[in-house]
């Protein structure tokens, strides 16, 4: 019992983090990734796929490239570098 308590106060506690200061570069770019369209559009085909793991990827695929994006925009991260790895799906696993 003591132990559902601490896990549930830990997460509760977790869940209230702030968000980074919309005066950055970094925070503007975190508040803005909802509103892009591209993220927009994955987040529309979350119910009927029935949030499935291969959805929750290319959400997470969106969401990176989106941040990236605003991030080169606003000039605090460089163009280029190492290009994320996809890894490859096969049935119901990852490898």
């Amino acid at each position: 019992m003591i132990r559902v308590v601490g896990v549930a106060v830990v997460v509760g506690l977790v869940g209230c983090t702030p968000a980074p200061p919309a005066d950055t570069a970094q925070g503007r770019c975190q508040q803005q990734i909802d509103s892009d369209p591209a993220v927009q559009a994955v987040m529309l085909q979350g119910p009927p796929r029935g949030m499935d793991v291969t959805w929750q990827a290319d959400l997470a695929v969106a969401r990176r490239t989106s941040f990236n994006s605003c991030m080169v925009a606003a000039g605090a991260a460089p163009p280029g570098g190492v290009q994320p790895v996809n890894r490859a799906r096969y049935g119901l696993g990852w490898y």
